[in-house]
């Protein structure tokens, strides 16, 4: 049996090892612990009962609320190149800007989350800890 566990990777006090995990359930532990990181920082977050819903979670920053889709990734990166390529949009949902307000990217490479805005004509994004979206890694501030 495969386990989630492994203490080499660590977040936010939880040891998860998400690589070869089957993606249904690396895509639902990489919501229930968005929602962990954001409550560890003070924020409420609220899960719709149905998984039909547009978003994944929304998150309560005590100024605002905000609809959060939260996507992962087992992908690394292709030959030398230190940035990998994620898909956002899929054929049951439309991401726009009035149903999704942020996306939360979980990369098991990069051992955590890309939290950016939704521009809403976002189709995939290409990830790195050095690139354009290097600013976005792990930020729980929402900007």
């Amino acid at each position: 049996m495969l386990s989630l566990f492994d203490p080499s990777k660590k977040l936010g006090g939880f040891f998860l090892y998400l690589y070869g995990v089957e993606v249904n359930i690396r895509g639902c532990v990489a919501e229930y612990q968005f929602g962990i990181e954001c409550m560890r920082r003070g924020y409420e977050v609220s899960m719709p009962l149905l998984d039909s819903s547009t978003y994944d979670c929304i998150v309560d920053t005590g100024d605002r609320l905000i609809k959060v889709q939260v996507k992962s990734t087992g992908k690394s990166p292709i030959d030398n190149l230190n940035t990998i390529q994620v898909p956002l949009q899929n054929n049951k949902n439309q991401y726009t800007k009035d149903r999704v307000d942020f996306f939360a990217l979980w990369s098991c490479f990069f051992d955590g989350f890309f939290i950016f805005e939704n521009l809403g004509s976002m189709r995939s994004v290409r990830i790195s800890k050095s690139g354009k979206y290097s600013k976005y890694f792990n930020n729980f501030t929402f900007e």
